[in-house]
């Protein structure tokens, strides 16, 4: 089985360059698959890639229309070159326009983020939206093209609406290891880029109420991105002394294994990566009810789910964590048990029904 990967870059630390080489090195350790990344950033892997994982890098430049004839030209030899049995795409509004490109081999793409994380925007011209709202009908358009369209959860499929939707969510990397050395300490644990979306300016906002009560406790943000703003945004909000920023680091094993509870205040999320992550470590987790990640993993027992901007809701159940007033060892159990589906054979086993379905051997 030959596998072709189309991803913009794999230098990144977010989930989905996680979840790419999670899959690529499972399908050459346990299929013995050919697997090819194709990508237009010549930046190294941030994670760490089977030696029998070939890239190849597209050289794209000039204007949005140059570029894209390039793109779509480039990607198109390396097709010819390397002969796929099937091509997953999980790359922006360009690769949206790949199955016309592609058409004697099935062709999947992978949704991983929001269907609405580009729209409403702060400050962002009614142009601007609008130009937005005409991509996102394109994007449900051109997505009827591919021979199956995969979404994260449920949820998604609902936004998205396809016929040939098919809902794979991510495998979690945590093992049972690196859980057994999880020892809660009083750090609230953040993981996520210096983006709008991620929402971190409304847990600083959280914290600065949070931290005169709590003031053991730090609040920890691991994410790449300018981080200018957040920085001083707090401190604007005078919670510098228990507000610390990290960048991304590769053993995020020893993080986790620290946190005394895990927040998410994020205005958009697909399946969070970095959720699942800490619930399969047991730490107790509070996020806001955004389209649609967190209510697909955050159901009865096993963490705290807010409706969106409720503040206070937010703030007392982060209180209930910090003062032990909480069900801990029963949410603990329940938060782990309930990330068992997500464990890589399980998930990699519908990926290989999946494309089974489509005719690939």
């Amino acid at each position: 089985m030959r596998i072709v990967y189309v991803i913009p870059r794999m230098s990144g630390e977010g989930g989905v360059q996680r979840v790419i080489a999670m899959k690529a090195n499972y399908w050459v350790q346990q299929h013995q698959a050919e697997v090819h990344l194709v990508t237009h950033d010549p930046t190294p892997s941030f994670y760490t890639l089977h030696s029998q994982v070939r890239l190849h890098y597209m050289k794209l430049k000039g204007n949005r229309l140059g570029y894209f004839i390039q793109y779509i030209t480039q990607v198109k030899a390396l097709i010819q070159q390397i002969q796929p049995d099937v091509v997953m795409v999980c790359d922006g509004f360009k690769g949206f326009f790949l199955p016309y490109f592609i058409r004697k081999i099935p062709c999947v793409f992978e949704s991983h983020g929001s269907y609405y994380n580009r729209v409403f925007q702060p400050n962002q011209s009614w142009v601007k939206d609008m130009q937005y709202r005409i991509e996102l009908a394109v994007k449900r358009h051109l997505a009827k093209r591919f021979s199956r369209f995969v979404v994260l959860s449920e949820a998604s499929a609902s936004e998205w609406n396809l016929p040939n939707s098919t809902v794979i969510p991510n495998p979690n990397w945590v093992t049972k290891e690196a859980v057994q050395f999880y020892q809660p300490t009083p750090i609230a644990l953040v993981v996520a880029r210096h983006s709008y979306e991620k929402g971190i300016d409304r847990v600083l906002a959280i914290w600065k109420q949070f931290t005169g009560q709590h003031p053991d406790w730090q609040l920890h943000i691991y994410g790449s991105g300018d981080a200018t703003d957040h920085q001083l945004l707090a401190s604007k909000f005078g919670i510098t002394h228990s507000v610390r920023f990290f960048e991304p680091v590769h053993q995020m094993e020893a993080v986790y294994q620290k946190a005394g509870m895990f927040l998410m205040t994020s205005r958009f999320e697909g399946l969070p990566m970095s959720m699942i992550e800490a619930l399969a470590f047991g730490i107790p987790c509070v996020a806001y009810d955004c389209p649609v990640g967190p209510r697909s993993l955050l159901q009865g027992k096993n963490g705290f789910l807010v409706q969106e901007q409720d503040e206070a809701t937010f703030l007392t159940r982060m209180n209930a964590i910090a003062s032990d007033n909480y069900a801990k060892e029963e949410m603990s159990n329940a938060a782990r048990e309930s990330v068992q589906q997500f464990e890589i054979s399980i998930v990699m086993r519908r990926w290989f029904e999946l494309l089974t379905e489509l005719g690939v051997r």
